[in-house]
């Protein structure tokens, strides 16, 4: 199994990337007309495997839609607020950072959430 250490360290290694393609492009799109090319993403410069290794934390975590909504829809959970995600019971979850993602995600794992 993944530790929480190697999960928060896989994650954390995404967003950087993430954010070093979002400030990228937009540089670039900041200075379009100085630039004699096609490019308008900097997702091509960087060797990045993210949908892959979205894809193998799913499958670890047995996991189809929470991951994906953190990351993407949530910005890496930096647009989290408690009150987004409940258990089974109606509790809010809190899963404001990586860390605590990954808690939830093993409890759902032991079954002892929902």
């Amino acid at each position: 199994m993944l530790s929480k250490e190697e999960f928060v360290s896989i994650i954390n290694k995404l967003r950087d990337v993430d954010d070093f393609v979002n400030e990228t492009n937009n540089k670039a799109r900041k200075l379009n007309d100085a630039i004699i090319s096609d490019f308008f993403n900097a997702s091509s410069l960087s060797i990045s495997h993210e949908k892959i290794v979205v894809d193998l934390l799913e499958n670890i975590f047995n996991d189809e839609d929470i991951l994906e909504w953190w990351l993407y829809e949530l910005d890496y959970g930096r647009k989290f607020k408690i009150g987004y995600l409940k258990d089974k019971n109606g509790i809010d979850v809190d899963v404001l950072d990586s860390g605590k993602l990954y808690d939830y995600l093993i409890s759902l794992l032991k079954g002892e959430k929902e």
